[in-house]
């Protein structure tokens, strides 16, 4: 299963699509599903910053990670980021 995600438009994006932004190992960007699916996002992408991805209104696509993998990740190893988190990150950046 994929997610395609426009950051141009990210918080109707989160509402819509019932998903989270989630870092994981060294701020790596992947989202979360509302059943705690994750997703990881494009090759091409990976290494991308949350503001310049915001900026830019780049389309991403994320694909659904295995979830024998995903769900032995202890939620310690997750760091969440819902609507309010992510709108308080667009007004800290002034995007």
């Amino acid at each position: 299963m994929k997610i395609v995600v426009d950051f141009k438009k990210i918080l109707s994006e989160l509402e819509a699509k019932q998903i989270k932004i989630c870092f994981l190992r060294k701020n790596s960007l992947y989202i979360e599903d509302r059943y705690n699916n994750l997703y990881e996002m494009e090759l091409y992408r990976q290494g991308s910053y949350l503001d310049d991805l915001i900026k830019k209104g780049i389309l991403v696509e994320f694909s659904q990670v295995e979830s024998n993998i995903s769900k032995k990740l202890p939620e310690a190893a997750k760091e969440i980021w819902d609507i309010k988190r992510v709108q308080k990150f667009i007004k800290n950046q002034s995007l």
